[in-house]
């Protein structure tokens, strides 16, 4: 059985750790699903394995509905981390799994091993593509059949990072994700392209310690290892159009 993940630094008042992912399949699975604790990774301790849901939907209960808002909304995603075939797969799929989980201001990530180790069953009874909605991220099932149950947490597979280009040529560069922690996403302006690896680490760096639990409030003067302390503001759209996040984000300036 699976050990919850651990959030060592954890800081209490944050917000809701949520988690939503899509498994999208040409056939139906079984009802109810096979899950186990041992081969798919439930959480044998903690709130998360109360926290996950599962819902159904099916392409023949309204096809216009599911090919909108089921299908379509990812299809580009799905071609662009995966590929054509993948999001060809995905538009002939008669069948999504909806998994969604959510914990108040949580003290460990077994909400998220929950969620995952539904896909991981989904995903061994049929389901093809998974996506990871809040990190905006496309995951072929068999990868996700083959995730191993006692895995150690891997935060690079719970977060996605993203780099545009702003109209100086400057880059703007976020993430996506850290809402599964109840924390907010962060966003770095004004990047030099020289500077983009660098620039990632940071967001890396300061995301892990968001995961483990700490938490950053506006006004917060934010440190990493070796680099020059940030402060915290909230985002705002208008600091930059090319940012795409989804709720509340900590620009570092």
């Amino acid at each position: 059985m699976a050990t919850p993940w651990r959030r060592d630094t954890y800081v209490p008042g944050g917000g809701a750790g949520q988690i939503a992912l899509v498994a999208l399949s040409r056939v139906k699975l079984p009802d109810p699903l096979p899950v186990s604790r041992a081969r798919h990774g439930m959480p044998d301790d903690g709130d998360g394995p109360t926290s996950v849901a599962l819902v159904a939907r099916d392409r023949a209960e309204d096809p216009r509905w599911f090919a909108d808002h089921v299908v379509g909304p990812f299809t580009a995603l799905i071609a662009s981390d995966l590929d054509a075939d993948a999001a060809a797969t995905a538009l002939a799929a008669d069948h999504a799994y909806v998994i969604e989980a959510q914990l108040d201001d949580p003290d460990d990530l077994g909400h998220l091993q929950a969620a995952w180790a539904l896909a991981k069953c989904v995903c061994e009874e049929g389901a093809s593509i998974v996506i990871d909605v809040y990190a905006a991220r496309a995951h072929l099932g068999t990868d996700v059949a083959a995730l191993v149950p006692d895995r150690a947490f891997d935060l690079m597979r719970e977060v996605t990072l993203f780099f545009d280009e702003q109209p100086d040529g400057t880059l703007a560069a976020w993430s996506l994700g850290l809402r599964k922690f109840g924390r907010p996403d962060l966003v770095l302006l004004d990047v030099s392209p020289d500077a983009a690896t660098e620039a990632a680490l940071l967001l890396r760096d300061i995301a892990a310690t968001l995961a483990a639990g700490e938490r950053i409030e506006p006004g917060d003067e934010v440190t990493a290892p070796g680099r020059e302390p940030r402060v915290a503001e909230l985002f705002a759209p208008a600091m930059s159009a090319v940012v795409a996040v989804d709720g509340a984000a900590i620009v570092l300036r």
